[in-house]
């Protein structure tokens, strides 16, 4: 883990001077799931937002015993979506793709915004880039120095699915033990599971299988992976059905048990959400963050931003055996909110005990009668480094599909409304623009198919972007299969 003051550290020193310390490569790893189709997408943000058409994407099928299959150049120079269907159209019998992008100018980011999408049966898992084969030893001096356990994990409540997570080897073969340790208020169950994996590939495991006692449970669950040298990984984490349908989405820092992570005041943190409407929504909050105890509450608005109504004062210690699980549907019910008038929320989190934690994440979920989308989102602080005057590009996908309903909302935690224009991209280019007006404290949807009329023939990614000197402003996409009513989304990059 790299303190997140090293990391604005290394924001400002790049503001100051774009040239140093320079990034001419960046990676992941893209695991194959049994039942699923596997691809990738991005948006060419790199010479649609720093100007650069000097990239070139090289992909890698990896065999089961770590070996290269099969390696190809593909030149990255237009403004469009380019999608990968891996197993399809490039490898079909590779269990992973090692993904790199190479340039000779600087691509500053060593994280690529490329979007893994499994296709089950009847569902998308889509998330972003959660890993990646470091690209030098300095790289791994600032990643690597501090290992904590990884949490904001969902156990599965429903008899009818499960729980999985999965570890990655890096450019190493890994062989270790994963630590797991289960948490409620009847106790602490702990598991360590022998690992033995080749190069650049994954293993999942099921809680069920091992550790049955935590599965369908109320509890905070953590895993410790084993230390990786050059290398960088969170896992994926889950839930499945046995059709071969799931959900995921990336784990997260535990940082309960690390001190020091604390902005310099207690200036409270905070982010808005959309509410779709149809749709259940959900808060899960772990405690994962530097020890405090923090008094979370949550604000109904109105298009304008105008509070409708304000929740009790929610609590949470870390650490502690005690998570949050806030159903806000029901909560708004409780406070009478008129459900066609609120179409934001705001969550605040204040500490009670000292300045507040750099790092406050949580889950942000979204559901219907099938599978649940569960986002990790990290709390915005004004604290954060950010310049009022210099634009800032958010970007991210959405499934254009028959089979799909796909929201895009935007939601504004500045202190100013923001007029913003949308641009839609295709594996053509640019499709189509919109025209939005985003209020301070809330939120502005759209359902893509009022945008793009026409379906295509077979499911297709489509990217917005958007650009505003208003830091604070974000994007968030949900989708839900029409028909198993499976749900997945993700927050901009």
């Amino acid at each position: 883990m790299k303190p997140l003051r090293e990391v604005e550290k290394t924001r400002l020193d790049s503001y100051m001077d774009a040239q140093k310390n320079s990034v001419h490569r960046s990676s992941l790893l893209v695991p194959v799931i049994p039942q699923a189709e596997v691809s990738i997408s991005f948006l060419n943000h790199f010479l649609i937002k720093r100007n650069n058409p000097n990239v070139g994407l090289r992909i890698t099928a990896i065999g089961e015993k770590g070996e290269r299959l099969l390696t190809r150049l593909f030149p990255i120079n237009e403004s469009r979506v380019y999608t990968f269907h891996l197993q399809r159209d490039f490898c079909s019998t590779a269990i992973s793709y090692l993904v790199e992008f190479f340039s000779s100018s600087n691509i500053v980011i060593p994280f690529p915004a490329v979007m893994i999408n499994h296709r089950g049966p009847n569902s998308y898992s889509t998330v972003h880039s959660f890993n990646r084969v470091l690209n030098d030893i300095f790289e791994d001096d600032e990643i690597n120095t501090i290992q904590v356990e990884e949490g904001g994990i969902d156990i599965a409540q429903s008899p009818d699915s499960s729980t999985f997570f999965t570890i990655f080897a890096g450019q190493q073969e890994l062989r270790g033990e994963v630590g797991l340790r289960f948490k409620n208020d009847a106790g602490v169950l702990t598991k360590h599971l022998p690992v033995t994996l080749p190069r650049l590939t994954h293993q999942t495991f099921f809680l069920k299988d091992v550790l049955p006692e935590a599965e369908h449970q109320q509890g905070v669950l953590l895993i410790r992976q084993p230390r990786q040298s050059m290398f960088y990984g969170r896992l994926l984490v889950g839930q499945a059905i046995a059709s071969g349908d799931f959900s995921a989405n990336h784990s997260y820092y535990d940082n309960s048990s690390v001190e020091g992570e604390y902005w310099d005041d207690t200036k409270p943190s905070h982010r808005t959400y959309p509410l779709i409407a149809g749709l259940s929504t959900k808060l899960r909050i772990y405690p994962i963050q530097s020890p405090s105890l923090i008094e979370f509450t949550i604000e109904f608005k109105d298009v304008l931003g105008v509070v409708l109504g304000k929740s009790a004062p929610f609590h949470i210690t870390s650490p502690g055996v005690k998570f949050l699980d806030i159903d806000i549907i029901e909560l708004q019910g409780a406070l009478q909110i008129d459900a066609d008038r609120a179409v934001a929320m705001t969550l605040t989190a204040q500490p009670l005990n000292g300045n507040t934690p750099m790092r406050i994440n949580h889950q942000l979920v979204f559901g219907s009668s099938g599978l649940e989308s569960s986002i990790n989102v990290s709390m915005q602080n004004f604290n954060i480094l950010h310049s009022p005057g210099k634009p800032r590009t958010s970007w991210g996908q959405l499934i254009h599909s028959s089979q799909f309903n796909s929201w895009l909302a935007l939601a504004n935690d500045g202190d100013l409304d923001t007029d913003v224009e949308v641009k839609m991209f295709s594996g053509a280019g640019q499709i189509a623009s919109i025209s939005l007006t985003v209020h301070t404290g809330s939120c502005s949807q759209m359902l893509l198919s009022d945008v793009l009329s026409s379906t295509p023939h077979e499911d297709e990614f489509i990217w917005y972007e958007i650009e505003s000197p208003n830091f604070f402003l974000t994007a968030w996409t949900i989708s839900q299969h029409k028909t198993s009513a499976h749900c997945n989304g993700e927050h901009s990059f």
